[in-house]
């Protein structure tokens, strides 16, 4: 080695941040073994504690204002209702609060099926569910990423709409055999984003056209679906299989909903933000026999729905790969560094005592 190299080499040991002690100037004691224990058991608690930290999913919600205008945003209602009723008797409309009028029977896709109330619960029972779980937004936005997959057609084809003969987006699931005895009502269709009402109502009992005898007429219905907005395959809303009796021939079924914006933003699997866009909404229901001399009132299944001016939106999140390696060295370094103190004030106190006696 060049005198150069010395130099250097002492200069560079001269810099040692981190002084080495001789291997017959280091003596092991009981207390430091007992105190290394600990200190191992504590940092074994600290560190899991930081991987479940480092694992776990945080949720975070924001209120904002919806600044979409209605006329540039068009809204989807998604619908799947059954009722006990002939589809001939039956109407589909929305009236919203700009007098827009729109018939959606044909929009709808009304068909023939056997009603049977498998699957469903009473609105009430749903209620009573636990609605706190927390949505896992990866797993929404994969399974919407999937169903746009299987939907895409092959080159040189062209799609079809999905329907229960080829297994699309809600097969039927209504038809068990046997003489149909209900309607079934299964589709999307916009509709202004402005307050308004989609109702099912019979034949000559509110709209002009053929008079439905009384005895045919039974708003006993199930709903499989209802939503606001684009689908999303695993997003249950308050009103999916719900199963709603009526108890006579004049019932009037009334829904009052609150459709709620909401974003959904998941950066917590995934180097870049994924975002959906859906709808949230809260149902009230209300329902009761009706005086079928009373020309203000009309059986039917009537869904006024209002959307709020309020956005919300969710960011998933855990944290990051770099911050959980900093808190890990901080931990280690921080327990051995205390873990040092204590013994050196230990062997203080001891020192003092001894010399004492």
């Amino acid at each position: 080695m060049s005198v150069v190299d010395k130099k250097l080499s002492k200069r560079l040991a001269a810099l040692d941040a981190f002084p080495k002690i001789e291997l017959q100037l280091q003596q092991t004691t009981q207390s430091g073994g007992i105190v290394s224990l600990v200190m191992l058991f504590v940092l074994l608690v600290l560190a899991s504690s930081e991987v479940y930290r480092w694992r776990s999913i945080d949720q975070k919600y924001e209120f904002l204002v919806d600044q979409t205008r209605s006329h540039e945003h068009a809204l989807q209602i998604n619908v799947d209702v059954t009722i006990a009723m002939d589809c001939k008797y039956l109407r589909a409309d929305v009236l919203d609060i700009s007098d827009t009028s729109l018939a959606v029977k044909e929009a709808l896709h009304a068909s023939p099926v056997v009603f049977h109330t498998e699957g469903t619960l009473s609105l009430a029972s749903l209620m009573r569910r636990n609605w706190d779980m927390p949505l896992d937004i990866n797993k929404l936005i994969r399974d919407k990423a999937r169903e746009r997959k299987k939907m895409k057609p092959p080159k040189g084809k062209l799609s079809a709409r999905p329907t229960a003969e080829n297994g699309g987006h809600g097969a039927d699931k209504t038809i068990a055999g046997g003489v149909p005895n209900a309607c079934r009502f299964r589709g999307s269709f916009p509709a202004n984003k402005v307050e308004g009402m989609l109702h099912f109502t019979a034949g000559g009992h509110g709209y002009y056209g053929s008079h439905t005898p009384h005895d045919a007429i039974n708003f006993t219905h199930r709903i499989d679906e209802l939503s606001f907005g684009a689908r999303y395959p695993g997003l249950v809303n308050p009103l999916d299989y719900t199963l709603e009796e009526g108890k006579t021939h004049f019932d009037n079924f009334m829904y009052y909903i609150g459709v709620v914006p909401t974003i959904y933003v998941d950066n917590a699997r995934s180097l870049f933000s994924n975002v959906m866009l859906a709808n949230q909404y809260a149902v009230t229901e209300f329902s009761h026999a009706i005086d079928p001399e009373n020309p203000d009132t009309l059986p039917g299944i009537f869904i006024k729905y209002n959307i709020e001016p309020i956005m919300v939106r969710v960011t998933e999140s855990r944290l990051g790969l770099v911050q959980f390696t900093t808190r890990m060295c901080g931990i280690i370094g921080g327990a051995y560094v205390t873990i040092g103190a204590i013994l050196s004030g230990f062997h203080a106190v001891n020192s003092a005592l001894k010399k004492q006696h």
